[in-house]
């Protein structure tokens, strides 16, 4: 009998849950790619800029004030993506199911992460861009530091 890694992803899915903080792009600046999150009583700055592909310490140079109270407004990078994570409680991964238009490129770019390790988590993707409709990748959700 052989593994079926997908039907081990889809089981996943259950218990996984999707959040990917957004950012209100700030249309004024003169610095393009940034925008504005408010913070909740629960983020921290790894946290938050973990969902911005950036690290805590790069998040507060973008906000030298002190730290905000919670339900602060600070800066971050701000661009729009279409995809989020099915975060598994507990892990660093989660799972994405693809849809028609995507490609690795779009998918790897939307979790912070390089094609090279979209294809290392996932053993047996090849180096086409091509990308099947319905296809459970497993995912980056780490939070960085």
């Amino acid at each position: 009998m052989r593994f079926n890694t997908n039907l081990l992803l889809a089981s996943f899915l259950g218990v996984a849950t999707a959040f990917r903080r957004g950012c209100r792009p700030d249309l004024t600046s003169q610095v393009s790619g940034t925008g504005y999150y408010t913070m909740t009583d629960k983020d921290t700055w790894d946290v938050v800029a973990a969902d911005f592909c950036t690290t805590g310490p790069e998040l507060q140079k973008l906000n030298p004030d002190p730290a905000p109270a919670s339900q602060g407004i600070i800066r971050a990078p701000c661009r729009v993506r279409k995809r989020d994570c099915a975060r598994v409680p507990g892990q660093d991964n989660g799972y994405y199911r693809a849809v028609e238009g995507d490609d690795l490129t779009l998918i790897a770019t939307d979790f912070c992460m390089t094609v090279y390790f979209l294809q290392f988590l996932n053993p047996g993707v090849e180096n086409s861009e091509k990308v099947t409709p319905g296809t459970i990748y497993k995912v980056s959700c780490k939070k960085k530091k």
